[in-house]
């Protein structure tokens, strides 16, 4: 990456903020539940570091402009999987609370985007300009299969395994966001245990 801010910067650090507005959204919701979630957030931010959300000119290091991204999103998504899964074990939210926190957010920003029509793949390319899959480095999807009707990819690595103790409680959530996200524009998301992914015409 460059040692100057670019567009790619921009687009991760907006990836990072939108998972901090999904972990306040699901503390929010604790505190509504009656739940005291002060303690809780301490505790991630003791062990998976603080959020940042000034700009972010304003907060980046100059020096390591690659590393400090790829660090917030080590504690985003190390604090996602933690608050969640507290939260859970303490019954003080439900999955389909967590889950319906996640449509919405996804709903919420195609209708700002207003977009409702395009090709599988530009459907595809929307969803991980929001939902984090590390760096770009990383090289996580694979895309298999590409037409007007549908477009398949398989998860080459499993990044999201390193933070969340139950996987399967991530992918229920995110497939929830991807499938609020396209809830208008005549595709669907669908995704297999063995790390199929689809988005095809309803």
């Amino acid at each position: 990456m460059s040692k100057f801010l670019g567009k790619i910067h921009y687009w991760l650090y907006n990836k990072i903020q939108l998972h901090e507005n999904l972990i306040e959204a699901v503390t929010e919701l604790a505190e509504k539940n009656g739940y005291d979630s002060r303690d809780l957030a301490n505790q991630s931010y003791l062990e998976f570091g603080m959020p940042v959300s000034g700009l972010l000119e304003n907060e980046i290091d100059y020096d390591n402009i690659h590393g400090w991204l790829q660090q917030r999103i080590i504690s985003v998504e190390s604090r996602l999987a933690y608050i969640s899964a507290e939260l859970l074990r303490n019954n003080a939210v439900e999955m389909e609370d967590i889950a319906d926190i996640f449509y919405e957010s996804g709903r919420d920003i195609m209708k700002k985007l207003g977009i409702n029509e395009g090709s599988p793949q530009d459907f595809f390319n929307l969803v991980f300009d929001y939902m984090l899959e590390g760096m770009p480095c990383d090289r996580v999807n694979e895309i298999t299969e590409n037409s007007d009707t549908e477009i398949i990819w398989r998860t080459a690595v499993d990044l999201h395994k390193n933070y969340w103790d139950n996987i399967n409680n991530f992918y229920y959530f995110r497939d929830s966001w991807i499938n609020g996200f396209l809830s208008e524009t005549g595709f669907k998301y669908t995704r297999t245990e063995n790390g199929i992914n689809k988005i095809g015409r309803v």
